[in-house]
């Protein structure tokens, strides 16, 4: 490998560093947020007197309108579950910056970047899944914290609803970073040919 390529792969991996220890800050937060969240129920009656919906924020004069027995039930969830996505994220990166560390050094065409490969494929498939879970919690949540009744008048409002939006395109994305592993243990065979030959 040349030597421009490798100070591309040197600077590709700090970038990645950095980035792991960003996901890995961010896991501890929200952990820590689930935690405090779940534990401390008055907290609720304190700090929540506006909801944010997408690009809708809704502003309420008191607090009849939110539900925050069912708040405090979900937004712990909500937190674990974004913390289990960016620790997915986390594993990610650590397998790509594997794969940059390994080809600097030897051949990419290495049994073990074959292996780091096929695991980045796993950790794409579960986040792809987590992903969709956390979206079917997070509509689940607002349709089940918000009393709908005494927030909107019927007269201008008659219903609303939120649409689950599941997203399957991390399958596609999975099932080619899978096939791609399978193509760099091929050329880690043929590489490994080519030297017994030589």
């Amino acid at each position: 490998m040349n030597d421009k390529s490798k100070a591309l792969l040197k600077k590709m991996c700090f970038v990645l560093e950095i980035v792991r220890g960003a996901c890995l800050i961010s896991v501890a937060l929200l952990i820590g947020l689930s935690l405090f969240f779940a534990f401390n129920k008055d907290v609720y009656n304190t700090l929540f007197g506006s909801i944010r919906i997408d690009f809708l924020q809704l502003m309420f004069k008191d607090d009849t309108a939110l539900q925050k027995d069912t708040m405090s039930m979900w937004l712990p969830i909500l937190f674990l579950l974004t913390a289990i996505l960016i620790f997915i994220i986390y594993k990610s990166v650590q397998a790509i910056e594997s794969i940059c560390m390994i080809t600097m050094d030897h051949t990419p065409f290495d049994l073990s970047v074959s292996n780091h490969i096929k695991n980045l494929a796993k950790y794409i498939l579960a986040g792809g899944i987590v992903f969709n879970v956390l979206e079917i919690c997070r509509v689940m949540y607002f349709k089940q914290i918000i009393n709908f009744d005494l927030l909107f008048n019927p007269k201008y409002v008659t219903q609303i609803n939120f649409d689950i939006r599941l997203h399957l395109s991390f399958l596609v994305f999975a099932t080619l970073i899978y096939l791609l592993s399978y193509i760099f243990r091929y050329g880690q065979e043929l590489q490994q040919l080519s030297d017994e030959t030589l």
